[in-house]
Formats: structure tokens, C-alpha cells, sequence
């Protein structure tokens, strides 16, 4: 055998003894990774799935009142549906009463209509009497309500496994159900908490950073003793906070007893259970995730640089705009997207704090699915919440995206 031929051989052994280990890394990475993922998967991916199944299920109707949702779907919607659909009404409820599932589609038809679940309730105990013909005479005598298209249009669009129903609540869109459909009222929430999220994130910048940049260029001794203090709120419940300024904020609390006692004020100023206690405590408990990110980022930034700057005739201000801001937006862009997202999601600071138009889109989720057992609309609100999330860290990545290809 010839020496190229050897040495192929052992070209061709060592490149697969190489790929075997490489093979059993990526094995053991796999597997160190493993619970991670699994843990990822069960506190997170399951649930948003489940959240965005339970925001489009609609099985209610379907199931209880089998017969009428398959009839009901041919019809046009103009004039009262057909003899036919009354007598599956009427069957249909008569099986329900005997399996006391009616209260389920009379909650699921009460969302449409107000009143539908006393319409049912009331038709439930009659509907034995019913005769055999003539369905939609005797259900107009049980109650002039079974006459109206309104509570037929309801029974139609409620009779799909799957439907829109809860997002167009959501976005005050009509269900053409009802006329006080198409409200806006969750919208207008909506609307609500993205303002109330950008003027807390606006606050936190204007206080955050001066003070990041303070943190960043003061001695290291008082540095240490100082980040103490922004990480001291880390170390306190969030409840704790909250009922804190409750406590400082009240009528006859430390800051109305203080301003009297100055002059600045003769009588006690209503600060709380209003929007001013509210954007207070929120700064107040996301002020330390602006901060800490900005810190981080202007820690590592040479103080040469701006020596460079003046050197070259900048002025300060120039030199800050020019030179410290643009190395400082990493930190900045970190800072606003915690600040923006944790926000976004408050719920006990406005509960505490703020009056009956302070509240945001997490407490009517919260009341939709423990108060009112209302989960499809409470999965709707929440799927909104998180496609507003979304699309703000889809435009800062594409701003990002841009100030880099910019400055290349």
C-alpha cells in the first residue's frame, strides 16, 4: 500500500471518529437542554395553544341543541325559520331539560342576546305540553320572544363548533345579534392600556436613564451602594409596593399631611383612585427594569469616546447625541420592550389604585373568567393582549434591524 493510500485511510478514520464525537455531543447538549425545552413547553407553548383553541371554540349551542344548530344553518335568516326547526327546538330542549344541560347553551346564547337564558329557562318546564304539531304556535304562545329573528340569528351564529364570536366582541365588532352589539367597549380598553403602558414606559426613560447614567460614571464604591437601592424593590412583593402608596397617597396619608403642614395645600388633594396613583406606583415598580439594562450597556462604554468628541470641537450636548446616545439604545431598546411588556399586563396596581376608568384589559380578563365563567371571551382579550405584544417586538426588531443596516 502506498503512503497516499495511507494516508487517505487515515484522513477518512479521523474525519468519522470526528463526526461520531460530534454526534455525541449534540446528544449530550440535547439532553442537558432537554428539561428546558419540556419546561418551556408546559408553562408556555401548552398554554397559549389552549388559550388560542378556547378563543375560537363555540360548541355550546351545537352540543346541547344538536338538531336545531344542523337545521337552523340552512336557513336564510329573512323570514321565522321553518316548521321544521321549531319542532328540533323543541326537541331538542326537551332532551336538555332531561339532561339539565340547557343552563350551557343558555349561558353561551345570554352573550349574544341578554335575556336568552331566561328565555330557555322560562320555554324549559312548558315544553312537555308542547303538541306534536304546529312547534312554532305553541313556542309563540310560550313566549312572543321565540317570533322574533333576533333570538333565531342568535341560535345561527351560535351553532358552529367554531367561531369569530369572541373576537369580534373583543373588537366591538356587531354580531348582528343584538343592537347594542358593536360597542367598542374592550376596545377602547385596549385603546386605554397601550396609553397608559406608553406614558409609564415614557416615565421610566425620563427617569431611568439620567439615573443609569449617574450609576454608570459615579465611583465604584458609591456605585455598589447605590445599585443596592434600585435592586431593593426587587426584594419586595409587588402587593407590598402597591399597598404602600396606598398608604402614602390617601386623603389623611404622608403626602396630603405633608403639603398641609407646608402651606403648599389647604386641603386634602385626591390622589388616589385616579390615573395620577396609578402612573405613580406602575414608574414606581418598573422603574428598576428600565434602569438595569441601561446601567449594564453604559458600564462598558469608554469614557474616551466623548473625551474624543470634545477634542474635536463637539459640544456636550453634541457629543451625548451623537455619540453616548446612539451606544446607549441597546440598553434603551432592552429597557423600553420589559418595561412596555410587563406593563402591558398589570393588573393589581390598577385594581388598587385607580377608579372604575383606570382599569386595564388584564382586570376584565381576570373578571371575564372568575366572575362571569365567560373563558372564550376572557381567551379573546388575552389572545389581543398577546398579538399587541407581538407586534411591538416585531417593530422594535425592525427598527433595529434598520439603525443597523443604516449604520453600515
Amino acid at each position: 500500500m502506498t503512503a497516499k493510500a495511507i494516508s487517505n485511510d487515515l484522513n477518512g478514520s479521523a474525519a468519522l471518529s470526528y463526526r461520531r464525537e460530534m454526534r455525541k455531543r449534540e446528544v449530550r447538549q440535547s439532553v442537558l437542554v432537554a428539561p428546558l425545552f419540556s419546561y418551556l413547553a408546559l408553562i408556555f407553548v401548552i398554554p397559549i395553544v389552549v388559550m388560542l383553541t378556547r378563543s375560537i371554540e363555540d360548541p355550546e349551542v351545537s352540543v346541547v341543541l344538536p338538531m336545531t344548530a344542523d337545521l337552523i344553518q340552512r336557513w336564510d335568516g329573512t323570514d321565522l325559520p321553518s316548521e321544521e326547526v321549531f319542532a328540533a327546538l323543541a326537541t331538542d330542549i326537551k332532551q336538555a331539560v332531561s339532561n339539565r344541560s340547557l343552563g350551557q347553551a343558555g349561558s353561551r346564547l345570554n352573550y349574544a342576546i341578554p335575556g336568552f337564558q331566561s328565555l330557555l329557562t322560562k320555554t324549559g318546564p312548558k315544553i312537555s305540553n308542547l303538541p306534536t304539531v304546529d312547534a312554532a304556535e305553541a313556542l309563540g304562545q310560550i313566549d312572543q320572544r321565540w317570533t322574533d329573528n333576533r333570538y333565531w340569528l342568535a341560535l345561527r351564529n351560535a351553532s358552529s363548533t367554531y367561531s369569530l364570536f369572541y373576537f369580534r366582541t373583543a373588537l366591538g365588532l356587531s354580531n348582528t345579534e343584538s343592537a347594542s352589539e358593536g360597542s367598542g367597549f374592550y376596545l377602547d380598553v385596549l385603546v386605554r392600556t397601550l396609553w397608559m403602558t406608553v406614558v409609564v414606559t415614557s416615565a421610566c426613560v425620563a427617569l431611568g436613564y439620567p439615573l443609569a447614567y449617574f450609576l454608570a460614571h459615579a465611583s465604584e464604591a458609591l456605585r455598589n451602594k447605590l445599585i443596592l437601592f434600585v435592586l431593593l424593590p426587587f426584594w419586595t412583593s409587588l402587593l407590598v409596593r402597591t399597598t404602600a402608596w396606598f398608604v402614602l397617597l390617601q386623603k389623611h396619608g404622608l403626602v396630603n399631611d405633608t403639603g398641609i403642614f407646608l402651606g403648599l395645600w389647604s386641603q386634602p388633594l385626591d390622589l388616589i383612585y385616579n390615573r395620577f396613583a396609578v402612573y405613580v406606583a406602575m414608574t414606581h415598580v418598573m422603574l428598576p427594569f428600565m434602569v438595569l439594562p441601561l446601567y449594564s450597556v453604559m458600564l462598558k462604554i469608554p469614557s474616551t469616546y466623548m473625551n474624543a468628541a470634545a477634542t474635536l470641537g463637539a459640544h456636550p450636548f453634541r457629543a451625548f447625541w451623537e455619540v453616548y446616545l446612539p451606544l446607549s439604545v441597546p440598553g434603551l431598546g432592552a429597557g423600553i420592550l420589559l418595561v412596555f411588556i410587563v406593563t402591558l399586563g398589570f393588573y393589581i396596581t390598577p385594581a388598587l389604585l385607580g377608579g372604575s376608568a383606570d382599569q386595564m384589559l388584564s382586570y376584565y380578563i381576570a373578571q371575564n373568567a372568575s366572575n362571569f365563567g365567560n373563558w372564550g371571551l376572557a381567551a379573546a382579550l388575552s389572545v389581543l393582549l398577546l398579538a399587541v405584544v407581538g407586534a411591538v417586538i416585531f417593530l422594535l426588531g425592525r427598527l433595529r434591524a434598520a439603525s443597523i443596516m443604516q449604520e453600515a
